[in-house]
């Protein structure tokens, strides 16, 4: 029945060639010119014609059930991209859009799953449906390149999902598709995660510095997503991507500044002894790194020395600028990259030199207080104070980042489905026309038919008047 239903059209259209076929030969097998012309005039379609018009009664109802059961055997729909880096062939994170993963298995099993097909399997699915652009350039000339940002998702029923409803499984995968794009290319709030349960353990200097690197990260990411975006503000939290970042940064500069002064201040450790052993034990490498970068930066510096006069009287090139006028350009030059990486070890060395006078900071402090060491309850509450904010923080983060991804995302993909009933007009053309092709295919059998028993009548008229004579 599947078979039959696919191929109607088909099989309508080889019955019409057949009849007309047969028609044509009984025409020009006895008869001629004259008695064909005289046939045509003398045939009537409906005078005795019962029995054919009741076939083509017959061919017409059965056209209008079958031909919709076959236009319903197929379908489609339309996946449209319409964020920027879509018209460069791009995914919203700038790596390379694969049209070909909107009939992957995991989007395939995922549509199985929503509309609840268990005898169907992805691979069933995946031979009925395809994928192509709705505007197809060419890679043979170079006024043919297109990079479509439409696609056109298409439907033919195979036997295994011909008792399925095409345009469900069609809106189920589109569906499913736009889901895990928006899901894989919405912001990554993962990095918000404020988990402290690792750091608990560690020395008090070291949760400070840990909670001051989760307040920058909140900072920093939101700093961010104000540069996207810098007029968004939440319709759930009454916040802006700005404003959480200035409140992160209080965090950094206030909270955790004042633990960390606290600590310093009373010289408070978990383990005093065990910690400024790993002070020292780091301002002894740092030095050797600070003594390395000096004598690096020594070594740039004598080379630039050696060769700056010589090379500058070689490197100016008469040239224009962008306003045209005329100067001596002075290229880059191997004496550039020598000043340029000399400066590189001098900062180098500034920052391990402030390093290690921290280092050296910390161990006064330390030395110089009489803390027993373990756990201190101002320290502690100072700790949960600011964990506590970094949660409330991180929480504020990540709904306006989820709003307005959700807000975003939402728009990158646009479905445009083409349900059955849109296309009664076709449809109905297609019965017409198929029924219409039936009954002149009908007529003219009947016709040549009918031309045939006058030819035969005429042939015995003749042979009557012969015997006559």
């Amino acid at each position: 029945m599947f078979f039959l239903i696919q191929h109607y059209r088909y099989v309508l259209l080889f019955i019409a060639a057949l009849m007309i076929l047969f028609g044509l030969f009984r025409l020009v097998r006895k008869h001629s010119e004259t008695l064909t012309k005289a046939a045509i005039f003398g045939y009537h379609i409906g005078k005795g014609k019962k029995w054919l018009n009741f076939l083509i009664l017959l061919a017409l109802i059965f056209n209008c059930f079958m031909i919709p059961l076959e236009m319903r055997q197929s379908g489609k729909t339309e996946i449209s991209l319409n964020y920027a880096k879509a018209s460069q062939g791009l995914n919203p994170n700038g790596t390379r859009f694969n049209p070909a993963g909107i009939l992957s298995e995991e989007i395939l099993e995922k549509a199985i799953r929503k509309g609840a097909f268990p005898d169907l399997t992805a691979s069933d699915l995946q031979q009925a449906l395809s994928v192509s652009p709705k505007v197809q350039g060419n890679s043979y000339d170079e006024n043919g390149y297109f990079i479509s940002t439409q696609f056109v998702l298409s439907y033919q029923a195979t036997e295994k999902t011909a008792s399925l409803d095409g345009e469900t499984l069609l809106s189920l995968t589109a569906e499913a598709y736009k889901e895990w794009f928006i899901q894989e290319y919405s912001e990554n709030v993962s990095a918000l995660n404020m988990d402290f349960s690792d750091i608990g353990s560690e020395d008090y200097l070291d949760i400070c510095e840990q909670l001051r690197k989760k307040a920058d990260l909140i900072k920093l990411y939101m700093a961010g997503m104000a540069n996207e975006d810098p007029a968004f503000q939440s319709s759930s939290v009454g916040e802006t991507f700005q404003s959480v970042s200035s409140q992160a940064k209080n965090v950094s500069d206030v909270m955790a500044e004042k633990l960390e002064a606290y600590l310093l201040e009373n010289g408070v450790s978990k383990a005093s002894s065990l910690y400024m052993s790993r002070l020292s034990f780091e301002n002894m490498f740092q030095y050797f790194d600070a003594v390395k970068a000096h004598r690096s930066n020594q070594n740039n510096l004598a080379a630039i020395s050696m060769y700056e006069n010589d090379m500058a009287r070689i490197v100016l090139v008469p040239t224009y600028d962008t306003d045209f006028q005329f100067y001596m350009s002075h290229t880059r030059i191997g004496i550039d990259e020598f000043a340029k990486t000399a400066e590189a070890f001098a900062n180098d060395k500034t920052k391990i030199n402030g390093e290690i006078s921290r280092n050296n900071h910390i161990l006064n402090q330390l030395s110089s207080r009489s803390y027993a060491g373990g756990q201190d309850e101002k320290a502690e509450e100072l700790v949960q104070q600011t964990e506590k904010e970094l949660h409330h923080l991180a929480e504020k983060a990540r709904a306006l980042v989820e709003e307005y991804s959700a807000g975003q995302t939402n728009q990158y993909i646009t479905i445009t489905a083409f349900p059955w009933e849109n296309r009664f007009s076709s449809i109905l053309l297609n019965i017409l026309a198929f029924t219409f092709l039936f009954a002149l295919s009908a007529h003219f059998v009947s016709f040549s038919l009918t031309a045939g028993r006058q030819s035969g009548r005429k042939e015995a008229g003749n042979a009557v008047q012969e015997k006559k004579k």
